[in-house]
């Protein structure tokens, strides 16, 4: 009798168990427009969880010669948020902001990513270029 409550106290906390597909620190590197002149650079840390939800933080500096009025406000921390449909990775830099948002779209890889970041706001893109996470 032992041992049918001891397996089944192991079934139980292995039921438990944290959940998350997973969590790391990221590297990051925008450049500006359609060339590969690096815009701004720095890191995200990111939660991505078994639902496909992805929540994190971003400390992200500008590169030389660039200000937040080339490449919006993916400039200074904040959090993220996003999701991974179909294969394809979402985060909006600004989650809340109903303007002035930077998003970045890629094919989703487990160890690093690559595409496009737009700077969204009412009046439609202001700015955008590519983007690669390690």
């Amino acid at each position: 009798m032992k041992s049918f409550w001891l397996i089944l106290s192991l079934i139980f906390a292995f039921s438990c168990e944290d959940k998350e597909n997973s969590n790391g620190t990221y590297e990051y590197t925008a450049y500006f427009a359609k060339s590969l002149v690096i815009c701004a650079n720095g890191s995200m840390e990111m939660t991505i969880a078994t639902d496909s939800t992805i929540t994190g933080s971003w400390d992200i500096s500008a590169a030389d010669g660039f200000s937040e009025k080339e490449i919006g406000p993916q400039i200074g921390t904040g959090k993220l948020e996003g999701s991974i449909k179909a294969g394809k990775i979402f985060i909006n830099l600004n989650p809340g902001w109903a303007d002035n948002n930077i998003l970045l779209n890629a094919d989703y890889s487990k160890d690093q990513f690559g595409g496009s970041w737009v700077w969204s706001t009412f009046r439609g893109p202001s700015a955008s270029g590519g983007f690669g996470i390690k």
